[in-house]
């Protein structure tokens, strides 16, 4: 993946080195601080801030970076031909779901180079599972399935009842009202872990405000989304939000849904 590492005396400062380097805006990197640095004390263990930026289409299709790979394995017409690819994750879906005890109508069509799946019917909130992991696990495995079937990656997604729709409209919703509070109260504020594709929706939408910063913390799966004023004023301290229920999912305890 194409990343690039930046230092300054802050974050700030660290990640428009690293900008700088990539050719790259803010909305299309994602953010790793690898060490928010240190003034010290009289001048003795000081630190410089040091940030990582990946490149988010990098991050999506890290795997298909191998153009002539690929075309060396085009001569296989397993599920190349117009609508075969769709099919064939239709069929790689309803089997998978079937075997979970799920009955459901399933349609596939493609767009843009990628298949989309639509998982409509009764009942289906287990299929989507807290915060959307059960849907991330069905969307992962069908891609497997899928590459290995046509021996290349073929981007597919998932979605059940419109909940990677409606889970779009909570998050943009969700990042300007806390971007809101740290507006209002100066302190930064931590959301709690999100995946990639959360995180990247976070990051898009706050980047349309000239007084919001966003950066990512920490590793996978506890990686998050902290929201802050631009420019380093927020206190140092950012505030930690707990699990926010997401639409289709069970009911979840505490609700955050007040900033």
């Amino acid at each position: 993946m194409k990343s690039a590492e930046g230092s300054g005396r802050t974050v700030e400062e660290a990640i428009r080195e690293a900008l700088r380097v990539l050719g790259a805006r803010r909305e299309d990197v994602d953010l790793l601080v690898l060490d928010e640095g240190s003034r010290g004390v009289l001048g003795l263990g000081s630190r410089t801030a040091r940030v990582r930026l990946t490149l988010l289409s990098e991050m999506e299709e890290d795997d298909t970076a191998a153009p002539a790979a690929a075309g060396a394995r085009a001569a296989a017409p397993a599920a190349e031909a117009t609508g075969e690819l769709a099919q064939l994750a239709q069929r790689t879906v309803i089997a998978l779901i079937e075997a979970m005890g799920f009955r459901a109508t399933v349609n596939a069509e493609e767009e843009a180079g990628a298949v989309l799946v639509s998982i409509t019917g009764p009942e289906l909130a287990p299929l989507i599972g807290r915060r959307g992991q059960t849907l991330e696990a069905l969307d992962l495995l069908v891609n497997l399935i899928v590459a290995h079937s046509c021996g290349r990656r073929v981007p597919v997604v998932v979605d059940v009842e419109r909940y990677r729709e409606r889970r779009r409209e909570t998050l943009e919703e969700m990042a300007w009202r806390f971007a809101e509070r740290v507006r209002r109260t100066g302190r930064p504020v931590a959301l709690r872990p999100m995946s990639s594709a959360e995180r990247r929706i976070i990051h898009t939408t706050l980047a349309q405000d000239s007084g919001i910063a966003t950066h990512s913390e920490g590793e996978d799966p506890e990686r998050r989304v902290v929201i802050g004023l631009r420019g380093g004023a927020s206190a140092p301290s950012a505030e930690q939000i707990p699990p926010t229920p997401l639409p289709g999912s069970p009911p979840q305890t505490p609700d955050d849904s007040t900033p």
